[in-house]
């Protein structure tokens, strides 16, 4: 009896690394239920009401950048990449500096929109990776060049270090030397 007790006030690290998963697979579990709750709450209440939605989006705008939170650079498809990753919620609006509010309603537009958010985050992933693939190219072809301006550049480096050399250990006049440098250019 004496030793569960200790147990249970001194786990081990593998015990505490253990409840650690546990607690933080719960918490991703309650997350999503929580978003689909909130927002089949709100297709509800928009299903009862003629008028005007009882809670509007004012997070998620259109740019000319695609679904982005208002007021600045991050987008939607920033945010869905970091789910799909496997980020915590939490972390997720940690990382980004969201409000609860702000992230609720990028979840909300999420679900209520999520054919459409998932087509065009389909589309900037391809985006983007034709973006570093051009990149990736067009690197490798300045790279060539700036390599073969070192190897230009050391060659002549060479050629002037041996001549000097060869100027402080020898007897010959001056002149030989200037033409033995014209020879390595």
């Amino acid at each position: 009896m004496e030793r569960e007790s200790e147990m249970k006030t001194n786990p081990s690290s593998q015990q505490a690394n253990g409840r650690i998963l546990h607690l933080e697979e719960e918490i991703k579990r309650l997350q999503s239920e929580l978003a689909v709750l909130r927002s089949e709450k709100l297709v509800d209440a928009l299903l009862k009401t003629d008028g005007p939605v009882p809670r509007e989006n004012h997070t998620v705008t259109q740019t000319e950048r695609g679904l982005t939170v208002k007021g600045s650079r991050l987008t939607v498809y920033d945010v869905m990449g970091a789910m799909k990753k496997g980020e915590s919620l939490k972390n997720i609006r940690d990382i980004y500096e969201l409000t609860g509010e702000e992230m609720l309603d990028i979840l909300d537009y999420i679900h209520l929109h999520q054919e459409d958010v998932e087509k065009e985050f389909q589309e900037v992933l391809e985006s983007a990776e034709q973006n570093r693939k051009y990149w990736e190219e067009r690197n490798r072809e300045l790279m060539g060049k700036t390599y073969q301006q070192r190897d230009i550049v050391r060659a002549k480096m060479h050629c002037r270090t041996r001549d000097w050399h060869h100027q402080r250990n020898s007897r010959f006049p001056p002149i030989f030397f200037t033409r033995l440098a014209k020879s390595c250019r």
